[in-house]
This record gives C-alpha cells, structure tokens and sequence, in this order.
C-alpha cells in the first residue's frame, strides 16, 4: 500500500468549518477530528496522496490566511504541519486512536469495531457507532456535554414521552436517548442527506430500528409537540432555530442546546429567555459550553458554568457484564418534575 501525507491544523474553534472545507477543497480524502489540544482549539487530520507536498505548503498556509483575515482570528492561535505516513489506508487509520468513551456510570460509547470487553455496570448501556470519522463519535467536548447532559436527566429518574434530536448527524444523540429513556419516542432529524446513510447504519447496529428511523426533514415541517428537544449546532443556528425549537417544546419542556463557544452562552441563554425557557445547568469543556434549559418546570435558575474534566476512555473490564437490552414500548406517562 501506498505512503500518504497526514495534514494536521490545529485551529480555533470559530474556524472549524470554514477550515474543514477548505481541507476538504484542496484535495483531502479524508479530514477527521482529534480530541482537543490544551487551549481548546480543535484538531484536525486530513489524509493526502503522497507527491502533494509542494501544493499544499502553498495552498494550504494561504487558505488559512484567508479565514484567519475573514473571521478577525489571530493567525498564531493556526498551527499547521505536514507528515509522511507509512503505507496504511487513511480512511482507516484514525480508528486507531478512537476508543471506548465512558460518559456516565450508565453510558459508554464504542466504536463499532472495538472488541476488548469493557467495564460494566448492571445498568450500563453501551451505544456502538460507526461514525464513518471522528466526527460524531461522542469525543468532541460539545456532543460529550450534551450526552452528560442527557445521562444526567436519566439518571434523575425523569420519564419523557417525546423526544426530538435536531440536526441529527451520526444520530448519537437521538441513540443515546433511546438507550437511556428506553420508553420514550425518539425522532432524529437532518437537513443533510449525506448524513442519513451513516444515521441509518448506526440504528442498525444498535437494534433499534423499531424505535428509530431517522429523516431528512426540517423543524418547521415536524409535526406535534416535544418533552425534550436536543440540538448541538451553532450559536447562529440555534438563534435562528429559537422561535421554531420554542414552538415545538411543550410546556413542561426541556432543551440541551450545545456547540456554543463560552463566550457564545450568555446570548443563547438571553435568547431563550425571551421565550419562556430559564437556564437549570450549564455545562463547560474547553472552549465550549452546553446547556439545559427548562419551559413550565419550577427550578432555581442557574446560569453559572461547571467546568468538566475531558472525557476519557472507558477502562477495559472482564466482560463479565452484559449490555442491557432497549425495551422498545411507548411511555404514556408525563414528564416528570
């Protein structure tokens, strides 16, 4: 098999789309997404054919000037260098490093291909992906705080009969909820259709096509009333998203809303606030912020951030447990407080 160059950008986190699709532009087989750094900038990988080094120390360096210019980022908080890689199929070699992420004492989430047994308790779930990259595997900080989140309602005991996972991607959201809250309704929703293949293959591989089958649709053309709505967007999206999301939250309701950058927050929090909803937790990782946000239900409001620690692999186990089994039946009963 044939050498290859590993591209490796390390960027802020305001930039990660505009430099995803520039990788992605100059020719990238693949990019896939790293745990972040210790300032909480992201980190990327693309794959290249060997022989392109010259054309990308050229386009690369300038693409990047130009979202830095763009954007107003400082060009020193980019970090970009190149690597020859040994023969080995890059779309294959970033699973090495993707392990087994534990996310409460009653979720672990694995990649598909792993095989070692892994620790676990009577009541834990393990939530199995084939996210196709790193993306969507649960390690980025803002999908891991918003499945702490989720873990944190279920572990309260707290029964929701509909829940809604809005942009849903690799569908782990809308999965975690279905192991979690095992009698809720679950509907797992995306504008891209290029997402609904991977979605699809990972309700599959978790059994639970009976509960589950995701759409590419919009919020505005879903239909009824949600207990729970989960979104990990973007600041701009989940603002322009906030009257429709408000519309289909019932009351009681509760939304987890991340992919918010810290200093992004206070304005999501604002926003909602206009429409009812007061802030029950706020979570923070790095550079980024997730939140839960409560409609008809009587809390004491609290805004203050609790920062996690980053997530870390699973430890290995014996395999003396067993993975418990969704129970697919509906749940007629309310909310709870």
């Amino acid at each position: 098999m044939e050498d290859w160059l590993q591209l490796t950008a390390i960027i802020p986190p305001s930039a990660g789309e505009a430099v995803s699709e520039a990788l992605f532009s100059a020719g990238a087989g693949g990019v896939w997404e790293d745990n972040p750094d210790p300032l909480g900038r992201l980190v990327y990988r693309a794959g290249f054919k060997e022989g392109d080094e010259m054309r990308l120390m050229a386009e690369i360096p300038a693409a990047m000037t130009r979202i830095q210019e763009a954007m107003g980022l400082s060009l020193t908080d980019f970090e970009l260098w190149l690597e020859l890689k040994p023969g080995e199929d890059y779309y294959e070699s970033w699973k090495k490093d993707l392990k087994p992420l534990r996310v409460s004492a009653n979720l672990i989430v694995s990649p598909s291909w792993w095989s070692e047994p892994l620790d676990l308790g009577p009541d834990t779930r393990v939530l199995r992906l084939d996210p196709g990259s790193a993306f969507g595997s649960g390690h980025h900080p803002s999908t891991f705080l918003c499945l702490t989140l989720l873990a944190t309602l279920a572990e309260r005991g707290l029964f929701f009969n509909r829940v809604l996972d809005l942009g849903a991607g690799s569908a782990i959201l809308a999965l975690s909820a279905a192991l979690l809250l095992p009698k809720a309704r679950i509907k797992a929703i995306d504008d891209d259709p290029e997402t609904l293949f991977a979605a699809q293959k990972n309700v599959a591989l978790n059994g639970l096509t009976g509960r589950l089958s995701p759409e590419i649709t919009t919020l505005p053309a879903v239909e009824g009333e949600f207990d729970l709505i989960l979104a990990n967007l973007t600041r701009n999206t989940l603002k322009e998203l906030a009257p429709e999301m408000a519309a289909r939250s019932g009351i009681p309701g509760r939304l987890i809303l991340s992919g918010i950058l810290t200093d992004q927050a206070q304005d999501v929090i604002k926003i909602y606030a206009g429409l009812g909803f007061q802030p029950e937790r706020h979570l923070g990782l790095a550079e980024w912020s997730a939140l839960s946000l409560t409609r008809g239900i009587e809390i004491v409001p609290n805004p203050a951030r609790e920062d996690l620690e980053p997530p870390h692999p699973a430890p290995p186990g014996d395999g003396a447990g067993s993975e418990a089994e969704p129970d697919a039946g509906p749940d007629d009963e309310p909310i709870g407080p």
